[in-house]
């Protein structure tokens, strides 16, 4: 399909985040072990190299690097430094991604302290953390607006750089399998990830054949694998979607790569339609065949109905007859709360909302005019990011999810709950994924800043809502939906 930006520019680069987070992110998270049922033996000392480097590949096409540097402590335990740089390519767009973490490590391997950095070409994200007796403190934005956050934890958490590194350490058997937890610090959230340990391979690995140790990932539904030689040390690895790591010579990996040589994630990720819909801000119903799921994710509820694989969306009734207070259930009053990355309690998330509402106005009319201001004052641009309210106020661009974030912000900042639905939307022929937003109107009721649409057109396909963590289980259906429209209906 011809790339045109207009086009593009109204869908969200999850996949692009996604995958890469999916192939390396769980390298750099947090690793919180869950207690084993037998005691497992860790190595007195870990052998690999001080230095390594590793290029990324997509489809065999060079998209990155990724330089490790590992070092043992005079005091005992370890020190690991990470930095990746990629150039991916999303909504037709080719933009750089450097990313960076340093952790310190107790001689177990247990994890102490860490620094994670993201910055593309105009959004930056940084978290920090340190373990306590019995929880996981981080400290997550810029030094302006950073925000506390503390995770309860049962069992002293582990980083060794990658949970296969975990593995390796702790003896794991061939054909055993052991789960742990993961933190993402890109979405400041834990989610279980089992590891399994297949039999030893020879690779060929820098002109020489090497035998290794495999181990792979299965993280909702998707599998990774590693291999890594004698010494722990990770010489290979590969994701989904035609991403892959390979151990290189540094006068390899400092070869440059075309700025845009990836494939479009967000073209890639994305689902044909088996027929055109015209004009769907004016369907009033649509049927779907939807397989490819292990899991219904929340397929059904509200607006949705699913059932034997046959999901009905209908287009919500707006009454006008909001009142000027609203009532607040306690069950809602949750999504009234600001979170790391929606800073609703910010004093220029505060201000902004004063500034786009006044208090004389009635709850429809708060969210009609906040839904309108993002929409009219966001540029539509692909970032690169970790979306986050106060940055995308900062910098005013931005692709569906900085858009979501924002919008939920102004919302709870006006006193009005809001949530986050992610999934799918149609345009132009195919379905991309896409954010937008549920909105507490004395009913839940959804709403896109991106088209400015209140509701949302019945092509919006909620596969899961939350954020953060509850993002991370779209890496589950990505590339194995199968969709066909059955039949629509307008208004």
């Amino acid at each position: 399909m011809k790339t045109n930006f207009k086009k593009w520019n109204l869908v969200w680069g999850i996949p692009a985040i996604f995958l890469f987070f999916v192939l390396l992110a769980i390298r750099l998270g947090l690793l919180d072990s869950d207690t084993p049922k037998s005691p497992i033996p860790t190595s007195p000392q870990m052998a690999k190299p001080a230095e390594s480097w590793l290029n990324i590949y997509q489809n065999n096409q060079k998209i990155g690097t990724v330089h490790r540097k590992f070092y043992h402590l005079e005091k005992g335990g370890y020190q690991t430094e990470e930095s990746i740089v990629m150039n991916i390519r999303t909504m037709g767009i080719t933009q750089s991604l450097h990313v960076s973490t340093q952790s310190e490590l107790n001689p177990n391997m247990s994890f102490s302290s860490f620094v994670f950095e993201l910055n593309s070409s105009q959004f930056r994200f940084s978290a920090r953390g340190y373990v306590g007796k019995d929880k996981l403190i981080v400290f997550s934005g810029l030094p302006h607006a950073q925000r506390k956050t503390i995770f309860p934890i049962k069992d002293f958490p582990h980083i060794s750089g990658n949970i296969y590194e975990a593995a390796f350490m702790g003896g794991l058997a061939k054909n055993r399998s052991r789960e742990f937890t993961i933190f993402d610090p890109s979405t400041m959230g834990i989610k279980a990830i089992a590891v399994n340990r297949d039999a030893d391979e020879v690779i060929p690995i820098m002109g020489k054949r090497v035998l290794t140790h495999k181990f792979c990932a299965d993280f909702m539904g998707t599998k990774n694998c590693a291999w890594l030689n004698k010494d722990g040390e990770i010489l290979k690895e590969t994701g989904l979607m035609g991403l892959s790591m390979e151990k290189v010579s540094p006068e390899k990996a400092q070869e440059g790569m075309p700025f845009s040589s990836s494939a479009d994630l967000t073209e890639m990720a994305s689902i044909s339609s088996n027929r055109i819909i015209d004009h769907p801000s004016k369907l009033k119903k649509i049927d779907l065949k939807i397989e490819g799921m292990k899991h219904h994710y929340m397929l059904d509820g509200g607006r949705q109905t699913f059932r034997k694989n046959i999901l009905s969306i209908v287009k919500e009734n707006i009454p006008h007859a909001y009142g000027k207070n609203l009532a607040v259930p306690p069950a809602v009053r949750p999504y009234l709360l600001a979170s790391a990355l929606v800073q609703s309690d910010h004093v220029q998330l505060l201000e902004a909302a004063s500034q786009i509402v006044s208090s004389a106005d009635s709850p429809w009319t708060k969210a009609q005019k906040i839904t309108a201001w993002v929409h009219q004052n966001i540029e539509k641009k692909p970032v690169l990011s970790v979306p986050n309210a106060l940055e995308v106020l900062k910098n005013k661009m931005g692709d569906c999810n900085e858009h979501a974030v924002l919008t939920a912000a102004l919302l709870r900042a006006s006193g009005i709950p809001a949530q986050i639905e992610i999934g799918l939307v149609y345009l132009n022929g195919r379905f991309y994924y896409h954010a937008w937003n549920l909105v507490y109107l004395g009913e839940w009721i959804t709403i896109d800043s991106v088209f400015n649409q209140i509701p949302a057109d019945v092509t919006h396909i909620r596969l899961i809502r939350g954020e953060g963590s509850d993002q991370l289980d779209l890496l589950g259906v990505l590339g194995k939906i199968k969709l066909e429209v059955l039949s629509i209906s307008y208004d």
